[in-house]
């Protein structure tokens, strides 16, 4: 069984209004779509459980969450100083399948961008990205270099979502990950294209001992995102 790992934050910078990077000295040599659960001295008793982020970036003995603050779990994580030890337990779950196709689109919806940098660093060609945010974008330039065509949309802006700007018909794959309707509205749109979903779901254990992150296929069995995902084929989940 694995075990946690000690890590040393590097750097612990505010992004947006509500989102943060981490930057953490460590060599765990992830793919792109798994992640980490991550636990620190003061997660003692409250929150008691780890938490699951997705790796945004690796490279030179260095690795990156993007990672938005909604509870006490992150709020305790954006006042962590540079120098502070953390514990990270990985890499866990199935990443991305990396395909060698012409034409990729890679869509992410909110803090879902988290895991699609470090994907679209690691594919062998460009691609098209999307991110679809609810208020104004963010952390857009990290991904400037490595694509050839980035479009943004605003719930509150501009009243769109991303899936609106995706014409199906231009992609031979599609990868993503973003909240679960999102994905699923994805799908219905795109069908014919085939495609690679990472899902969101609360996990607890983040080894598949929990069963807290079941989540049901289109064919009526039960899957567990930590151990079986998060990665998935769409048509295993939404077909």
């Amino acid at each position: 069984m694995k075990s946690y790992k000690k890590a040393t934050i590097i750097e612990n910078k505010q992004v947006s209004s509500d989102v943060y990077m981490m930057t953490l000295a460590c060599d765990l040599q992830a793919k792109p779509g798994q992640f980490f659960m991550f636990r620190c001295e003061s997660f003692r008793n409250d929150p008691l459980l780890s938490r699951p982020f997705g790796i945004c970036d690796e490279k030179d003995g260095m690795m990156s969450f993007l990672y938005q603050v909604v509870g006490k779990g992150t709020e305790i994580m954006k006042n962590l100083k540079n120098g502070t030890e953390v514990k990270l337990l990985g890499p866990l779950g199935n990443g991305f399948d990396i395909k060698d196709e012409k034409k990729i689109a890679v869509v992410g919806g909110g803090i879902g961008i988290a895991p699609l940098l470090y994907l679209v660093k690691s594919l062998g060609v460009k691609c098209d990205f999307y991110a679809g945010f609810a208020q104004k974008p963010y952390f857009m330039d990290e991904f400037k270099p490595f694509v050839d065509k980035l479009v943004t949309t605003s719930a509150f802006l501009d009243k769109k979502f991303i899936t609106e700007e995706i014409d199906s018909n231009t992609y031979d794959f599609i990868y993503a990950c973003g909240p679960n309707p999102m994905l699923r509205a994805l799908y219905e749109k795109c069908k014919d294209v085939p495609m690679q979903v990472s899902m969101e779901a609360h996990m607890a254990c983040g080894i598949g001992a929990c069963l807290g992150c079941t989540i049901e296929k289109s064919d009526g069995d039960f899957v567990r995102v930590c151990k079986d995902g998060p990665v998935f084929d769409a048509k295993e989940v939404f077909g």
